[in-house]
This record gives C-alpha cells, sequence and structure tokens, in this order.
C-alpha cells in the first residue's frame, strides 16, 4: 500500500505548460494523465524541434481540449489550468477571472493568487476588485500559498487605503513584510529569501541597510534554486564585487567557484544553472576569454540541458538559434558545413518560443505574434497576434508595445483606435523604442488619435535621432522644410538633419539610403540661398552627436499611415 502511495505521488510530480502538480495536493488522475502526455508530446519538441512527428501546437491544443471536458465536470484544478492558460494566451480577461473564480470558489489556492493578480491589475480604477484581490490574497497566504505571501509582504511594503479618508486595507508595516518573507524563507521560497536580500540591499525604515546580511540571504537563495539569485551572485564571483564608497567589496573573483556552484546546481536538477553556463561558454568571461574561453559548442549543450528541464530563457535562446542559425566558429565562414552548429529552422524556431511562452517568458510571446502577424510557417492570424501582442506589451516589452500600436492603428487583428495606438506607442516611446517614438511624431504630425502638434513631433524625432535613427533624422528634415510653426520653413536645420542621416547613410547604408539622403539634400539646396547653406553647416556642428548609428531606411511621407515602423526585430534580446 505505501509503495503503491509513493508511486502515485510520483506520478503526480509533473511541470509542464506553466503547471506544476507539486503545488497541486489531490490533484485527479485524469487531469495529471492530460498534463503527463502533454509532458511526453513536449519532451519530443526539446529533443527535436521541427520535426514532423512532433507538433507542439496540435499536442497543447489536445492537452487543452481534454481539460476543458474536464473543467466541464468541475475538476477545480481543470478550471485552474484553464484558466492559467487562458492568462497565457491572451485570453478574454472576464472570461479568465471567472474560471479563477470558479476554480477558487471549489478550494483551489493558486487560482485565488492568480485571480487576485488578474484583479489587482483594474487598480484604482475599480477599488471593488482591489478589495476582492486583497482578500483572496489573504485567503491563499493562510491556506500556505508561496505567491500569496509574497503578494502580502509587497502590499504591507506599499500599504493599500481605499477611499478619500484613507480607510486601510493593508497596514503599511515593513515589520510585517519582513515576517512574511522570512516565513517564506524558512520555507524555502527561493523568491522570499530574494526579497529578504533586496530588503537589507535597499535598506527600507524599520530594516537598516546591511550588505553581509543581504548577501548570505543572496546565496541562500540562491540555494534553494532561485535562479535570479544564482545568477546574481555567480555574476559576483565571476567578476569580483566593484570597490566603491556605497558597498564594500565583499566578493572576490573566483571564476572557478562561480562554474562549481552552477555545476552542483545543475547537477541538483535547477534548469537555470545550465542557461547560465550555456550563457558563460557562449560569452566567454574576461579579455579574450582569459577566464573562461568561448566555446559555442559546449554553450548549446548546456542551453539544451536547460531547455529540457523547460528553463523558459534556454528555450527562447534556442529558439533565437533556429531562427538565425548557429555556426561553431564566429571567426570562420557562415557557409562552411563542418562550421555549423545549427542551421535555420523556423518552424522548430516557432515550437521552442511557443514552448518558452507557455512557461510565461513575455519575449516569446512577442515572437509568436510576430510569426502570426507576419505568416511565417503558420497562416496569417492577426487577432491572435494581436492577443499574444497585448500579453507581450503588459509585461513590459518595448517591441511589443510598438506592434501593439500599429494593430490598433491600422485596425488589424482589432477594431481601429488611434487613441489606443497612441497611448501604446507612448509607452513604448517613454521606454526609449526609436521606432515607436518616430510613429508617435507622425500621429503628433498628423493630428491622429493625439492633438496635432508639431513641436511635440519635433520632440518625438529628436529622441529617435540620438539614438542614431537616420528615418528620425529624416522626418526632422521633412518637418523643418514645411515649418513647425506652420508657414515658418527652417530650410538650414532642415539642411543639418538631413545632412546627420547622409553621414549615417555614408557610414553603413545601402546605396539605396545614399541615393535617398542625398537626393533630401540636393532638393534642399535647390530652395537655399548661399548664406542659408553657410548657416546650415554651423547648425550641423553643433547638433548633438547620435548616441549609435544606424543605416538611413527610406522615409516615410508626410501622409504615411500611422502603422508600426518596420525595423524592430522579431528576435528580441
Amino acid at each position: 500500500m505505501l509503495l503503491t502511495a509513493i508511486k502515485l505521488k510520483l506520478a503526480a510530480l509533473v511541470a509542464v505548460a506553466g503547471i506544476d502538480t507539486a503545488e497541486m495536493p489531490g490533484a485527479s488522475k485524469e487531469f495529471v494523465d492530460i498534463l503527463t502526455t502533454l509532458e511526453t508530446e513536449q519532451k519530443k519538441v526539446q529533443a527535436s524541434p521541427g520535426a514532423n512527428n512532433a507538433d507542439i501546437n496540435k499536442a497543447f491544443n489536445d492537452a487543452v481540449a481534454k481539460v476543458r471536458e474536464l473543467a466541464q465536470k468541475k475538476d477545480k484544478d481543470a478550471l485552474y489550468a484553464l484558466a492559467h492558460w487562458g492568462v497565457l494566451s491572451g485570453a478574454n480577461i472576464n472570461e479568465v477571472a471567472a474560471l479563477y473564480r470558479e476554480a477558487a470558489n471549489a478550494g483551489q489556492t493558486l487560482a485565488k493568487s492568480e485571480l487576485a493578480q488578474v484583479l489587482m491589475q483594474a487598480g484604482a480604477q475599480n477599488p471593488a476588485a482591489v478589495k476582492e484581490a486583497i482578500g483572496l490574497i489573504k485567503e491563499a497566504e493562510a491556506a500556505d500559498n508561496k505567491v500569496a505571501r509574497r503578494m502580502l509582504a509587497q502590499l504591507h511594503l506599499q500599504g493599500v487605503t481605499e477611499g478619500e479618508k484613507g480607510t486601510v486595507i493593508v497596514e503599511k508595516s515593513v515589520e510585517k513584510a519582513k515576517a512574511l518573507l522570512e516565513q517564506g524563507n524558512k520555507a524555502g521560497d527561493g523568491e522570499a529569501t530574494l526579497g529578504l536580500a533586496q530588503l537589507y540591499s535597499a535598506g527600507v525604515e524599520g530594516v537598516p541597510q546591511d550588505h553581509q546580511k543581504a548577501l548570505d540571504y543572496l546565496i541562500e537563495a540562491g540555494k534553494q534554486g532561485n535562479a535570479v539569485a544564482l545568477s546574481t551572485y555567480g555574476a559576483r564571483l565571476l567578476n569580483g564585487d566593484p570597490d566603491t564608497k556605497d558597498s564594500p567589496k565583499l566578493v572576490k573573483k573566483d571564476v572557478a567557484a562561480a562554474l562549481k556552484m552552477f555545476d552542483d546546481a545543475a547537477a541538483k536538477g535547477l534548469a537555470a544553472a545550465n542557461r547560465i553556463l550555456g550563457q558563460i561558454y557562449e560569452n566567454g568571461v574576461g579579455a579574450n576569454g582569459a577566464d573562461v574561453k568561448q566555446d559555442v559548442t559546449k554553450a548549446f549543450e548546456y542551453y539544451t540541458k536547460a531547455a529540457n528541464g523547460s528553463d523558459p530563457q534556454a528555450l527562447f535562446r534556442l529558439g533565437n538559434a533556429f531562427e538565425t542559425g548557429i555556426i561553431k566558429d564566429p571567426k570562420g565562414k557562415r557557409d562552411d558545413k563542418d562550421n555549423i552548429l545549427i542551421q535555420p529552422n523556423p518552424k522548430s524556431a516557432l515550437d521552442l518560443y511557443r514552448l518558452a511562452a507557455q512557461n510565461n517568458l513575455a519575449e516569446a510571446f512577442y515572437n509568436v505574434g510576430v510569426y502570426y502577424e507576419t505568416g511565417t510557417v503558420v497562416d496569417k492570424d492577426p487577432q491572435k497576434a494581436f492577443a499574444f501582442h497585448m500579453k507581450a506589451a503588459t509585461a513590459g516589452i518595448a517591441q511589443a508595445m510598438n506592434r501593439l500600436a500599429g494593430l490598433y492603428a491600422n485596425g488589424t487583428g482589432t477594431t481601429q483606435d488611434l487613441v489606443a495606438a497612441a497611448g501604446w506607442y507612448q509607452r513604448a516611446a517613454d521606454m526609449g523604442f526609436a521606432p515607436a517614438q518616430i510613429a508617435l511624431g507622425i500621429l503628433y504630425e498628423q493630428g491622429a488619435g493625439v492633438r496635432q502638434s508639431r513641436t511635440v513631433a519635433a520632440g518625438h524625432y529628436s529622441d529617435a535621432a540620438q539614438q542614431g535613427n537616420a528615418l528620425a533624422m529624416l522626418r526632422l528634415a521633412n518637418l523643418y522644410a514645411v515649418g513647425v510653426v506652420p508657414g515658418t520653413p527652417e530650410l538650414a536645420r532642415a539642411w543639418a538633419y538631413a545632412k546627420q542621416a547622409d553621414e549615417l547613410a555614408e557610414k553603413g547604408g545601402s546605396q539605396a539610403d545614399k541615393d535617398v539622403t542625398a537626393n533630401v539634400i540636393k532638393q534642399l539646396e535647390g530652395k537655399m540661398k548661399p548664406e542659408e547653406v553657410t548657416e546650415a553647416k554651423k547648425i550641423f556642428d553643433k547638433l548633438p552627436k547620435p548616441q549609435g548609428g544606424a543605416a538611413a531606411p527610406a522615409p516615410a511621407p508626410a501622409a504615411a499611415p500611422a502603422a508600426a515602423p518596420k525595423g524592430d526585430a522579431k528576435k528580441s534580446k
């Protein structure tokens, strides 16, 4: 009887598609069997991505269909899984919340904490939702849910009040937050332990800054399997702490110790440790690899081990590799068969991106969205592209914000909404993403979705131009040629920006780029007086030098639609 119980317990430990049955005590055999089958199919894909006999999309859709049938029988874990997968795929948030709520009412603790996260997104706009979320967090924390415990700690650090009178819902208390994190630390929750390390590193009222304690907790969090702590401490060992006035030099450079630490963690089954080793060998350590020589072949052996452990970042890196191809020796020839480690294979790349997305990696949502948007190895599906870009954008990926804005602007995969487009372009622009800064400038120049302002447009173009974006320089040249203030063209300033773009084209642009910038300059000079050309050269000399350099693309016409600018590559680093 005991042996049977042990076997059943072991069989129930399945971690696949963002679901871990180890956190689901009492999960039904039917539910576990579905996940076990999905895990088997996904391992085939991880072993041979892109293979015809391993279709990750079909395997996942089959699993969803079977879990849906089980959910109709009111299986609480199946209801939770449907909601969780709905969040990952960008499903209707109200439908997702309803599924979470049904699972939570049936006693599914994970559903309580994740429903709380969904409700908390409502923020100040919906105080009732926030109040419900806090109640769910407290219930889940009382049931020993580690995520809820960390969420409650964060709420105590900030404090939550309601209404004009500031009625306290969650007391602001560093002491209570610290106590919750310490409870998580004792339970082996590496993320809670990392939270303690961060508290002592920064120092807050009630928790004085203590770099030694911060380091001790950081090391402990790494031992508990927290990937962020492991990589942070490993980086400190690889490089040694800098000697500054603000913090003592507590960690001396010890490359051998760092490698042993990662090797030991990998041997214990921590997938992230294999991924970090892959990063170390892919890039090398020290000047010209003095400490660890670059070894691309070894690096991808480690990435593969990490991917087989469902590490999302390793899956994503392998996806990048299959998208672009990888050569063994970066100094060798790319077309030398003996030097090719991984052949480009977009189908394999998509399979790996999908697996990374199932494990909630924001960059992967973006890449999968681009595949559906462009119709690369899948049928074009604007609605799916919109859903994946929305998920990545809300997770803070600037490229996804930019693409999402373009979909809103053109009404692709969603209802056309220039106001929403402007809002997403603004978010990406605030993150310094040059294509979004240009697109937002076009909206302001045209008065599409925003109040027309050529002055504001010029400011956004200038931000992008400072990053070495030639298109932004040409947009500025066009804007000043007709006049930031209507009817008052500034040809000299227009010439100066066109000249900046021309210099970039000469450094690294194509012949077409050079022809474009040369033609713009020629047209401007045809309208300028000799003294204006002299003045233009003075303005050019005084212009801030761009931080980077980008070849000049063909300029968008003055009446260009506010679509997402091209150039935000699929591979998100």
